[in-house]
Parts: C-alpha cells; structure tokens; sequence
C-alpha cells in the first residue's frame, strides 16, 4: 500500500475545497449550487475509494504470491500439496478469484466484522462503483483508509 497515504492525503485536501464551497452555498442559500458541490463531493468519494482500494487489491495479490511461492518451496508435500498448482508469476494467479486470493492470506471463519469480511464487503462497494452502479450515499474515506490499515496488519505471508 505504497500510495495509500498520499492518496488519501490529497482526497483529504480536495474534500476540504468541497466542504468550504458547500458551506459557502449554505451561508449564500444558494440550493442549486450545493446540490451541485455535494453530488461532486459523492462522485470523489468513490473515485477516491476505487484508487485506494487499488492499492489494498495489490497489498493482497503480493501477499497471495508470497504465501503461494513460501508453501510451493516446502520439502513437505503435505504443506505443499494445495499449492503446487498456482503459478505465482502469472498474472492472475491462475485464474485465482479475488475471494480465494484473500482467504489465502486472511481467515475466512473469524465471522463478520474481521479483517475478511471487511475485505469482502468492501470488494462488493469496488464493483458495483466500477460497474457503474453508483453509491448513493457518500463514502468515509477516511474511515476506508484506516480499515485497510487494520486489514493490511492483520494479512499473513
């Protein structure tokens, strides 16, 4: 998560600019005007969740090609034996879906709330921003950053 911090740095600055603008059409009455700041407010967001969570997606696909090329090395075949079918250099990792690539490196049975499932959780937001269903509702990015920090902890090669 090389970007992250920069990344969220700067929606942190252009958010700003939006929120002083938005405050301003409020003290103005000026209805239109902040209908129009809070819809690019909402448009950023998600623009901004998609590049950090970019950033989280190759966190995790780095992980995923340590953890398969550590068990693919074993001289134990039982520790090895799920793993020699990956090629860790291609890629998509074999076809590996996103998902699978994520409980290679997170528990899958911690139950909701863990680090997976916030994984997931989030991975349905990115597709559906990225399909083009928009959120209509804003998005804490902030609050996004900090948990891909806590996801990122919690990830194991």
């Amino acid at each position: 998560m090389k970007s992250l911090q920069q990344i969220a740095a700067l929606y942190e600055e252009i958010d700003k600019s939006f929120e002083d603008e938005r405050l301003k059409a409020i003290g103005d009455a000026d209805e239109p005007l902040r209908q129009r700041i809070e819809q690019k407010q909402l448009l950023s967001d998600q623009a901004y969740f998609v590049l950090c969570w970019g950033q989280l997606e190759s966190e995790i696909d780095d992980a995923c090609r340590a953890t398969i090329r550590r068990r693919q090395s074993n001289s134990n075949w039982d520790m090895r034996r799920g793993f020699d079918f990956y090629d860790p250099d291609e890629r998509r990792l074999s076809g590996l879906p996103f998902d699978r690539r994520v409980a290679i490196v997170l528990d899958r049975a911690a139950g909701s709330g863990s680090p997976y499932a916030k994984v997931i959780s989030y991975y349905e937001t990115r597709n559906k921003i990225a399909h083009g269903r928009l959120e209509a509702k804003r998005i804490d990015v902030a609050g996004v950053v900090a948990d891909f920090y806590v996801i990122q902890g919690a990830i194991r090669r």
